[in-house]
């Protein structure tokens, strides 16, 4: 069972681990320098300070190499090929987190039952997570930071 954060667009298991998504965003919009700094708002400091992000770039309508979130700029990067539809948060502790992102336009009640389908998964592999992870991740491409 994951946790809901104060936030109705976003979910996230409280066990991570490689073989699912840590968790799921809905953003507003596709604009990725406007939304990051929200989504910055809701992360649970107790889930550690995020360093980078990096992010597919279909889903979105600009591609900074930095935004401002509350308090600071975060670096930002995305690799050209990628289309995984994820956002993936590396931590000042050396961790990485996996977000799955939920475009915006998705209807209300899609986006809700993706989003309820994340915070009642445990250990459940649905076709489509078993699918993306059998994409090649960031770590085996050329991207940059």
């Amino acid at each position: 069972m994951a946790t809901h954060i104060r936030h109705t667009r976003f979910a996230r298991r409280p066990v991570f681990g490689r073989r699912l998504p840590d968790g799921t965003w809905w953003p507003e919009n596709r604009r990725l320098s406007d939304q990051l700094g929200r989504f910055f708002a809701f992360w649970p400091e107790a889930e550690g300070r995020i360093a980078r992000v990096l992010y597919s770039p279909p889903d979105w309508g600009d591609h900074p190499r930095s935004v401002a979130v509350p308090g600071r700029m975060v670096k930002t990067g995305s690799f050209p090929g990628d289309d995984t539809h994820r956002l993936t948060l590396s931590l000042l502790d050396g961790s990485r987190r996996s977000l799955t992102v939920i475009a915006p336009e998705t209807p209300v009640r899609d986006a809700r039952k993706i989003l309820d389908d994340v915070r009642g998964l445990e250990a459940d592999l649905r076709p489509s997570c078993a699918a993306a992870e059998q994409q090649t991740g960031w770590e085996n491409e050329d991207g940059h930071l």
